[in-house]
């Protein structure tokens, strides 16, 4: 009860400072924040960057406690959460060693150019690779997924 009360005033109280940043960005206006008049952009967005950063560790923080409480509270959902976490796992390697491969890219060049990633490095084997798995995991879990609500209105249907 205690924690609920704390972190009640602590939501409230971090409501408030992005409530008076809200209102004192509205105040300087759009022009002054984009010429950066005064370094009005280092006054008014990077606290409320800031901020979001903070409330989002600290629900990060909160959310991480209290699941794990949960988990040691209960041993069949510790258990379950093992396999589902074992299932991921077998899921990321298949889609790693199994599926991807780094020849994708054939020499990493296409029309006469290197291939670069958003962040202007080059796309290496290793990348390629990471990103092949990446795209297959999402596929299976995607088939795994529309399989699951599948079968569950299958079973559903059946059992009337």
């Amino acid at each position: 009860m205690v924690l609920h009360k704390v972190l009640k005033y602590l939501v409230l109280l971090l409501s408030l400072i992005a409530m008076a940043f809200f209102f004192y960005t509205l105040a300087i206006g759009d022009e002054a924040i984009e010429l950066n008049t005064g370094d009005s952009q280092a006054l008014t967005v990077s606290p409320l960057i800031v901020l979001a950063y903070i409330t989002l560790g600290l629900t990060i923080t909160i959310v991480l406690f209290f699941v794990l409480r949960g988990l040691a509270t209960n041993p069949a959902a510790l258990k379950k959460a093992g396999v589902s976490v074992g299932l991921l796992t077998l899921v990321a390697l298949i889609s790693y060693y199994g599926l991807a491969d780094d020849s994708n890219t054939v020499g990493f060049i296409e029309n006469g150019k290197i291939i670069e990633l958003d962040n202007g490095a080059q796309l290496t084997k290793g990348t390629s690779q990471w990103i092949g798995a990446s795209l297959y995991m999402f596929y299976i879990l995607a088939v795994v997924a529309v399989g699951t609500v599948v079968w569950a209105g299958v079973s559903k249907i059946i059992k009337k």
